[in-house]
């Protein structure tokens, strides 16, 4: 063995030691020197990856880094064993998106409220949904790759609602353009299909958009958050109510006491017809 191929050695095993470790900074370190010196190694390839998407975070992903060196693993890794490489790859790549959406998300329902918090989630589903479907290339009917791109384009077509604690409690949709809609539904569409070419009984989750809550009173009664009274109403609170000094205020306060008076309608009959004016 030359003097090149122990240095590789003593690398790979320090690697390995820093990987089990938990210390992906370290052990990224040594995979790269591998590298240098060897880049036909498909197992460094594999480690760079690895190490490179567990140290992502919100403020630096590094999921493109992943799959660039995946990319590598896959197209070194020796004929006998490139099976096993792309199962290896595709798992990793499933489990650091699974990881990296559930940060995205959290973060995201904490801070939606601020500028730019939804515009930033959609652009980092958006590249979670691009990983996978680089996975989804090197094995096509990978159920939980597929699975996966189901979810995400599920999540971003439907939005997102919250109460504005800066605003008085006002409820916010947050939703997406009808052309990034299209996109993201082509290819939900797309991983449908091929999970059905797999499983001829799957049926797709039901997309449900998010709407603000609306008037809770008057919805309660009329039963339908589209009603045109509701949206008469809705336009009346938003064009004359909240530009009023008090309206704010008001609005807030009704906030607070609204669902109270429309849980009540809406388990009564009674109630209901009464303040309809039906018999």
């Amino acid at each position: 063995m030359s003097s090149e191929e122990n240095i590789v050695v003593n690398l790979m095993g320090m690697a390995r030691t820093a990987t089990a470790g938990g210390n992906q900074q370290e052990a990224l370190s040594y995979y790269n020197r591998v590298l240098e010196i060897d880049p036909t190694i498909s197992e460094a390839w594999v480690g760079k990856g690895k190490a490179a998407g567990w140290q992502s975070s919100l403020a630096n992903f590094r999921l493109n880094e992943t799959l660039i060196a995946f990319s590598h693993a896959v197209a070194t890794a020796p004929e006998e064993a490139k099976a096993t490489v792309t199962n290896e790859v595709v798992g990793e790549v499933n489990a650091i998106v699974v990881a990296l959406y559930r940060i995205a998300r959290d973060h995201m329902i904490e801070y939606a409220a601020l500028d730019n918090t939804w515009q930033s989630y959609l652009v980092h589903v958006s590249q979670m949904i691009d990983g996978l479907d680089k996975a989804r290339m090197w094995s096509p009917t990978d159920r939980t790759t597929l699975e996966n791109i189901v979810h995400l384009c599920k999540d971003n077509i439907e939005g997102y609602t919250f109460r504005d604690q800066f605003n008085n409690g006002i409820p916010v949709a947050l939703g997406i353009a009808d052309s990034y809609e299209q996109l993201l539904r082509a290819r939900m569409d797309q991983a449908v299909a091929a999970i059905r070419s797999i499983d001829g009984s799957y049926s797709p989750p039901s997309i449900e958009k998010k709407k603000a809550d609306a008037c809770f009173v008057v919805t309660a009664t009329l039963g339908d958050f589209d009603h045109p009274q509701v949206i008469l109403l809705r336009q009346f609170r938003d064009e004359w109510i909240l530009k009023k000094l008090w309206g704010e205020a008001f609005v807030g306060f009704y906030y607070w006491i609204g669902p109270l008076i429309a849980a009540v309608i809406g388990r009564s009959g009674t109630v209901r017809n009464s303040v309809c004016g039906r018999a």
